[in-house]
C-alpha cells in the first residue's frame, strides 16, 4: 500500500470510521461491504471497549473486505494491532503513542494519520513522520464529547493554508454540510454515524462520495506509459505490458518502437518505426494523458534510444523502469549491436531501476555469467556506469530455488527467493515483471515494495498458466490471474 500524497488524497475522500458495536457481526460486515462497494475510499476500525482478541478478529474480517475493494484499512491508536493484522494505515490522536515512535515500529508501507485539535498543531505536524492530518472537530459531534472546541470552517481553512499534507476533516460532517467542508480545503471527510446509522449504507456512501464529484474533485487512475515493441503473438512487448497494467489497476498507454512478426516459436521479422514517429507518440501521450511511471522495453536501434532519452529529459520527475530487451525467450536477437552502448550511456542514468535478464546483463557488461556471484559483480559494473538500481533476475540461473536480487550503490536492498515453477509458458516474463514494477511505482509504492509485489504477480501468473496451451512453443503467463480495480490516485479539479 502506497504512502504517496497523491494516493492518499484520493483514498481519503470518504473516510468511514466504523465500530460495529452491538451489531450482529455478519450484519455489520454486510453493511460494510455495501458501503465499500458504493464509494467508501478508506475504512478505519475504532472500538476502545473491545477485547484484544475480539478486535483482532473483527479487524481481519473487515480488512479482507477492504482489500477486495482496493480500499486501505486503518487501525485506530493501536500500533501492536496494526502490526498484527498488517493494516495499511494507523490513525493516532493527541493522547496516543507519538508518531515518531509509531513510525519506527511500523513498516515503511504503513501510512500514519494524526489528529489535529488546534491550529498550532498543524505547524508541528511538518516535523513529524505523518502522512496526513485530520482536523478535529470541525463541528460539534455527538460521537465524541472529550474533544477540543469545534474549529469551524474558518479554522479548517486556516489549517489548510498551513500544510500541504493530505487533510481530512472530522466531526459533525454529513451530506448537508460536506460541500462547505470540501470548499474550505478538505481533501477528505471522515464520518461515523452518517454511514453507521444509515438505513441504507450504500445510498449514504454514494451520496457522500458524489459530493466530491459535484465539487470537481475527481480522482484519475494511475497511468503507465510503455515504450516498447509490439509482439504480434500477444505474449510479450506492448501487449504484455498493457495486460499487466490493466491487471494491476493502472491505465496503460503506449509508444511503439518496432513491430514484430512473432509467435510462440520465435521472431520471424522486426520492423523499427521511424524515430520521429516514436517521438510523436511519446509527446502525444505525455502532453495529454500524462504518466505516473514509464516502462521502457525493446529499442531496436540507437536513433530510437536517443529519442527516448530526449523525452525523459523533458519529463525528469516520472520514475522509469528500464527493461533492456535484447534477446527473446526463443533466443532471437531483438537489438542491433551498436544499440547496447547507447542504452548504457543514455538510459541507465535516467532510470529508477534496470531489469536485465542474465543474457542481457552479460551483453551489457561483456561477461559470461554462470552463477549468482558473477551476476552481482556485473550488476555492480552497471552501477558504476550510472545505473541507480539493478534487479538481478535469477530465472536463467540453475537450481530449484530462484533469487531475484535488487542492489544499488549501498548494496543489496532486497532478495526475493522462491521455488522454480516448471512450465513452458515463460514468454514475456521479463516484460511483465518490469511492467508490474512500473505499475506499482505508478500506484505510489517504494521501489523495494514495487519489486516484491511485481515478483509475486509474475510468479502467480506463471503458476496459473502452467496447464494452458497457447501454441506450439513458449506461451505467456496468465496476466489476468487476479485483476485489480482501476487505482484512483491523483485528485484534480475539472
Amino acid at each position: 500500500m502506497s504512502r504517496s500524497d497523491d494516493f492518499l488524497r484520493a483514498r481519503l475522500q470518504l473516510y468511514w470510521v466504523t465500530e460495529g458495536r452491538g451489531v450482529d457481526p455478519q450484519v455489520w460486515l454486510d453493511r460494510a461491504e455495501a458501503a465499500l462497494a458504493a464509494g467508501v475510499s478508506c475504512l478505519q476500525l475504532r472500538d476502545k471497549a473491545a477485547s484484544n482478541q475480539e478486535l483482532a478478529e473483527r479487524a481481519r474480517a473487515i480488512q479482507a473486505l477492504c482489500h477486495r475493494y482496493d480500499v486501505p484499512f486503518v487501525i485506530n491508536d493501536r500500533v501492536d494491532l496494526a502490526l498484527a493484522v498488517a493494516a495499511d494505515g494507523l490513525h493516532l490522536g493527541q493522547d496516543d503513542v507519538d508518531p515518531v515512535s509509531a513510525r519506527q515500529a511500523l513498516p515503511a508501507s504503513v501510512f500514519i494519520g494524526w489528529s489535529i485539535e488546534g491550529i498550532e498543531q498543524v505547524t508541528r505536524a511538518r516535523a513529524l513522520p505523518v502522512d496526513y492530518v485530520a482536523v478535529s472537530p470541525v463541528f460539534e459531534t455527538p460521537t465524541k464529547r472529550d474533544t477540543a472546541p469545534a474549529l469551524g470552517l474558518k479554522g479548517l481553512a486556516a489549517a489548510r493554508a498551513l500544510t500541504e499534507l493530505p487533510l481530512v476533516a472530522i466531526g459533525g460532517i454529513d451530506a448537508g454540510n460536506a460541500p462547505t467542508v470540501i470548499a474550505a480545503g478538505a481533501d477528505g471527510i471522515a464520518v461515523v454515524r452518517a454511514i453507521e446509522d444509515a438505513a441504507d449504507p450504500a445510498c449514504a456512501a454514494a451520496q457522500l462520495r458524489g459530493i466530491f464529484a459535484a465539487a470537481g474533485r475527481l480522482a484519475r487512475p494511475s497511468r503507465v506509459l510503455t515504450i516498447a515493441g509490439s509482439d504480434s503473438g500477444g505474449g510479450a512487448g506492448i501487449q504484455a505490458d498493457l495486460k499487466t497494467f490493466a491487471s494491476l489497476g493502472c491505465f496503460g498507454t503506449s509508444a511503439i518502437t518496432a513491430v514484430t512478426a512473432q509467435n510462440t516459436l520465435g521472431v520471424q521479422g522486426i520492423h523499427a518505426l521511424p524515430p520521429e514517429f516514436l517521438a510523436r507518440q511519446i509527446d502525444s501521450v505525455l502532453d495529454d494523458v500524462g504518466a505516473d511511471a514509464i516502462k521502457i522495453g525493446m529499442l531496436h536501434d540507437r536513433a530510437l534510444v536517443e529519442v527516448v532519452a530526449a523525452a525523459l529529459d523533458r519529463h525528469p520527475d516520472i520514475p522509469v523502469v528500464l527493461d533492456p530487451v535484447m534477446v527473446a525467450t526463443s533466443g532471437d536477437a531483438l537489438i542491433r549491436e551498436d544499440t547496447v552502448e547507447a542504452i548504457i550511456g543514455l538510459l541507465l542514468p535516467r532510470a529508477r531501476v534496470v531489469t536485465p535478464n542474465l543474457d542481457e546483463l552479460g551483453m551489457m557488461t561483456g561477461r559470461r555469467l554462470a552463477d549468482e556471484a558473477a551476476a552481482i559483480e556485473a550488476a555492480r559494473v552497471l552501477l558504476g556506469r550510472g545505473a541507480r538500481a539493478v534487479l538481478i533476475k535469477g530465472g536463467h540461473l540453475p537450481g530449484e530455488r530462484l533469487s531475484d536480487i535488487l542492489i544499488d550503490a549501498e548494496g543489496e536492498r532486497l532478495r526475493v527467493v522462491a521455488a522454480r515453477i516448471s512450465t513452458i509458458n515463460l514468454h514475456g516474463t521479463g516484460c511483465s515483471l518490469s511492467s508490474a514494477i512500473a505499475a506499482h511505482l505508478a500506484r505510489g509504492a517504494a521501489l523495494d515494495e514495487a519489486v516484491r509485489a511485481a515478483t509475486t504477480y509474475v510468479r502467480e501468473g506463471l503458476r496459473s498458466a502452467r496447464w494452458l496451451r497457447f501454441g506450439a512453443g513458449h506461451g505467456p503467463l496468465d496476466h489476468v490471474h487476479s485483476p485489480m480495480r482501476l487505482a484512483r490516485h491523483v485528485v484534480r479539479s475539472v
